[in-house]
């Protein structure tokens, strides 16, 4: 028997006839980014044909409609010699349930959405987002004093912002909804946020290795957590500050702090966890502070279509919360939208730090600051073997190696090998050669 060239996956499914688990398949493509289903085609895509009658078309078209309450393209096709039925679903604009389960596709499987999932796949299909939803609060429940801190920040672009008449300076910010702060409202401006929502906070945690050294939460309104995390990070992390002299005076003397990491793109990176996170994740902001590494990480993947490698260079902003994004705008804490992971980079190189990494780990969005940028498990990621990442090893202990010396730390490798080993680690700009041939000698490039 012939059979298909492609395979099973997100959006393709095989059946060999007609049965109900067709309406499961149907109702998690609807449900997800849409998808095909062949019937006359057995699961290891053998082509064994179907009834593909104009009756037999109807007669599924009926059982779709009453089971599913959606209309798909359903059409006779040939493949190799045999008839197939095609039923063609697109993404639903609401949820389509199938004997009261939501389902959606994951690879080759139909899932069951968590109630967490199912929140989130409501507003997006809804076009709203979750900070423009409103809340249980009223107006009484507003911080003054947040309010009018605000109106200081933002005094550059909102100079006519009034913090004395709350009702409408929170009406033009599109953080009311008839009486009722919307849920960027609360985390903006609300007395105690995580009385309503105690997942808005950040928590701080110092590590060594799998023991927890200290731990302290943040809480309050998103300025007081963003105030908070700096505060902290003033205290926890080394600093060494560099003196410069401009004259022969003490007015002369200029002192310049270097923290382990750039402070600023720390403060970038809690911004972006606060205004990006996925509020309706059970889960607070967590930082680690570990010997050789900080994390800052996120509830909820980056949204589609961002990806964690769109990150290292230009992209567009894609806002999870925008009233939230927007009140940052205005105060001054964030510039323009889509620029705060490039700003993280460069400060990061600019201090001689490694680029700190970017990507989705469990369920959120992970921001990883390095010291050592010769770490065995970055030197793998970045396609070094094992025998250069000993050699980078070697190189880090001593002030600097020549190839005999190198040679001797490795007996059991030629010293051609080696010699391949350095010119390529020096291509990669990991390590520097200096001097001449002959008494030439490795260092590391930082």
């Amino acid at each position: 028997m012939p059979k298909m060239n492609a395979a099973e996956g997100q959006t393709l499914e095989f059946k060999r006839q007609w049965t109900d688990r067709a309406l499961e398949d149907l109702a998690a493509f609807a449900n997800t980014d849409g998808g095909t289903l062949l019937l006359g085609i057995r699961d290891d895509g053998e082509i064994v044909g179907a009834r593909a009658d104009d009756r037999e078309q109807q007669r599924i078209a009926n059982l779709i409609a009453a089971h599913l309450g959606i209309t798909p393209s359903i059409r006779a096709i040939e493949r190799q010699g045999f008839p197939v039925v095609e039923i063609r679903v697109d993404p639903a604009p609401g949820l389509v349930p199938y004997s009261g389960r939501y389902l959606r596709r994951v690879g080759t499987t139909n899932r069951d959405f968590s109630p967490d999932e199912l929140a989130r796949h409501i507003l997006t299909r809804s076009g709203r987002s979750w900070d423009s939803l409103p809340s249980e609060w009223i107006l009484e429940e507003v911080d003054l004093e947040a309010l009018r801190r605000f109106a200081r920040l933002a005094r550059a672009r909102l100079p006519y912002f009034d913090p004395s008449h709350p009702e409408q300076s929170l009406r033009n910010l599109n953080l009311l909804e008839g009486e009722r702060l919307k849920n960027a409202g609360v985390l903006l401006f609300g007395k105690r946020p995580q009385r309503l929502f105690p997942q808005a906070q950040v928590r701080i945690g110092i590590f060594r290795g799998t023991e927890i050294l200290d731990s302290h939460d943040f809480t309050g309104t998103l300025w007081d957590q963003l105030d908070g995390a700096m505060a902290r990070f003033r205290q926890v992390l080394k600093v060494r500050f560099d003196i410069q002299v401009e004259e022969p005076s003490l007015e002369g003397l200029q002192r310049k702090e270097i923290w382990e990491y750039p402070l600023e793109a720390l403060r970038e990176a809690v911004v972006n966890a606060l205004i990006h996170r996925d509020y309706t994740c059970p889960a607070d902001i967590q930082i680690r502070l570990e010997e050789d590494r900080l994390e800052v990480w996120s509830p909820g993947e980056l949204p589609p279509p961002l990806t964690p490698e769109a990150l290292y260079g230009p992209h567009s902003s894609v806002l999870r919360n925008p009233l939230i994004a927007q009140a940052f705008y205005f105060a001054g804490v964030m510039e323009r939208w889509g620029t705060g992971t490039t700003r993280i980079i460069r400060l990061c190189r600019e201090q001689g730090l490694p680029e700190p990494e970017f990507a989705n780990w469990q369920g959120g969005f992970r921001v990883t600051f390095l010291k050592d940028p010769y770490t065995p498990e970055r030197l793998r990621k970045i396609g070094l073997n094992e025998r250069q990442i000993r050699i980078v090893a070697v190189l880090r202990d001593v002030e600097s190696a020549s190839m005999g010396e190198l040679h001797r730390r490795f007996p059991d490798v030629s010293s051609k090998t080696i010699q391949r080993d350095l010119q390529a680690l020096v291509k990669r700009g990991l390590v520097k050669a200096l001097g001449d041939k002959k008494g030439r000698r490795y260092v590391l490039a930082q």
